[in-house]
């Protein structure tokens, strides 16, 4: 195994590998979005442009950017390791440090691993100026649209900066132009580097992936509760049909979202009444969202909170004889252990993934946290299996973790006391996840980026396995369709945009080219 020799890098630490080589040398001529699946070395390629500006001119700082506290510990324990900079130069500061102390922090630091909004403040304080700072990593970076505050620091960097250079990386920066053409503007993005797992410079550094999809159909008992849900939401969209606020049986929740608000702006005793009716539509669709692609149980907790809202929309619903037709229903088939056939097959899948190897990893992905509360409940029992939840910070009925304990989940996670981690979407983002040997989908998303960072968490080191569970004729096929359209369309853009660039084939050539 050959490793990458540099002056400010330890020896031993980066593998030579092509591609990331031919990134790096891209990305140390110009402002670069580099596009690459989760587990290719995103850290690695940050780590050889920030050697090339330390050796341009080592009395110039670096700040690297990542929208968590655990993401920002993970790139400082990378770079510690990567980098030939002593530890008390490679300095976290966050909103945990007071402000005299960060102001210290970024004059005495070689280079500074921090939140985007701890940056912003900063700099609106005028704690912090970025005129002696020559590269700016931004992780995450499909995330700098809208009022986040990466195109904020973007700018005041590109301004204040003697000599500045970006570098932003992402699995995944959205699957329409519109929104890679946001990134690239709001980052200040000259050049797009885009590797896949296709890409014949990257094949011999990947393992296979075994993708398949598992499918699963809706009981009769539970299509019963599913048709009395439905003509709920037949009611009040043929009633919006004749206010003439709907033209359509089929409305998407976007399309009412953005309804509500042309409505709100009316301020009329009409279009409250219609505002308030289309909530209705939209707790009866999520309703049958999670009917469809969850589990009774999480549709039962659903029921409850829409009685504790006391909202008039909420109110209205457990007046009509369906919708309570369809709670008590629920509640019936509970009663006589009844569940969403995905619960039954999630436990066969398990099972059959220890049967074959009791040392097996696994991460099971899904949307709701009731929903992984159950996932939790019935896999628990199956013979190896140590599961644990990983979920977000957010308090719902008191449940919810910090990112201390996520951290510690993760430590734990990859010593082994679990081999199982049940997650929510806080698992598919940056977060250093021990690589697995299987991750479940237990419902597909229609989102490219959150698809491409669920499935990157396998298949790294060794050949792993992505198992999609799918309802048939629900959803969740539109879901699955969705996503894997958006992902083909995502890598046609931005292959066209890194078509016609100038080609640098080896880190360190564009040097000599200069001189």
């Amino acid at each position: 195994m050959d490793f990458i020799e540099h002056p400010w890098i330890n020896v031993k630490t980066i593998q030579k590998r092509r591609f990331q080589e031919k990134i790096a040398a891209k990305a140390v001529t110009a402002n670069t979005l580099v596009v690459v699946p989760t587990g290719l070395g995103k850290t690695s390629i940050a780590a050889l442009v920030a050697a090339d500006r330390l050796q341009k001119n080592m009395k110039m700082k670096i700040l690297f950017v990542a929208p968590t506290k655990p993401l920002v510990e993970q790139h400082r324990k990378s770079f510690a390791h990567f980098l030939k900079v002593g530890e008390s130069e490679l300095q976290i500061v966050t909103g945990s440090n007071n402000p005299e102390d960060r102001k210290r922090l970024y004059e005495k630091a070689d280079i500074i691993f921090s939140t985007p909004q701890t940056i912003r403040n900063d700099l609106k304080k005028s704690r912090l100026a970025l005129n002696n700072f020559s590269l700016l990593i931004v992780d995450e970076a499909h995330r700098a649209v809208g009022n986040y505050a990466y195109p904020y620091v973007a700018n005041i960097f590109m301004k204040q900066s003697k000599d500045p250079l970006i570098l932003a990386l992402t699995a995944s920066p959205g699957a329409q132009r519109y929104k890679i053409k946001e990134v690239r503007d709001k980052l200040f993005i000259k050049n797009v580097e885009i590797r896949t797992r296709d890409d014949e410079d990257v094949k011999p550094y990947i393992q296979k992936v075994d993708y398949h999809i598992e499918e699963v159909e809706l009981s009769q008992n539970i299509k019963i509760i599913k048709e009395y849900l439905e003509k709920v939401k037949e009611d009040r969209i043929q009633k919006l049909i004749k206010w003439g606020i709907l033209h359509s049986q089929r409305v998407t929740k976007t399309q009412i979202l953005k309804m509500q608000q042309h409505l709100a702006r009316k301020k009329s005793g009409s279009s409250f009444a219609a505002m308030s009716l289309l909530a209705e539509v939209l707790k009866v669709d999520h309703a049958l969202l999670t009917l469809e692609t969850q589990c009774l149980y999480s549709l039962k907790n659903y029921f409850e909170k829409l009685m504790e809202q006391k909202t008039k929309a909420s109110s209205r619903l457990f007046e009509d004889e369906n919708f309570i037709i369809a709670q008590k229903l629920t509640e019936e088939r509970i009663k006589n252990g009844d569940e969403h056939p995905k619960i039954e097959k999630i436990k066969e899948l398990v099972s059959t993934e220890f049967e074959a190897n009791k040392m097996t990893g696994i991460i099971i992905f899904a949307q709701l946290r009731d929903t992984i509360e159950k996932i939790l409940d019935v896999v628990k029992d199956i013979k190896h299996a140590s599961p644990v939840a990983f979920i977000g910070q957010t308090k719902k009925k008191g449940k919810g973790l910090s990112q201390k304990e996520q951290v510690q989940i993760l430590n734990e996670f990859k010593m082994g006391f679990y081999n199982i981690l049940v997650a929510s979407q806080v698992g598919e983002e940056g977060l250093d996840i021990e690589e697995t040997d299987v991750v479940i989908f237990y419902e597909p998303v229609p989102s490219a980026i959150r698809r491409v960072q669920r499935t990157g968490r396998t298949a790294r080191t060794h050949p792993g396995k992505v198992i999609v569970m799918m309802t048939k004729s629900t959803r969740d096929e539109a879901f699955h369709w969705s996503a894997h359209h958006k992902e083909n369309k995502m890598k046609e853009v931005l292959y066209e945009m890194q078509k016609g660039q100038t080609s640098v084939d080896s880190f360190g050539d564009e040097k000599d080219k200069k001189d």
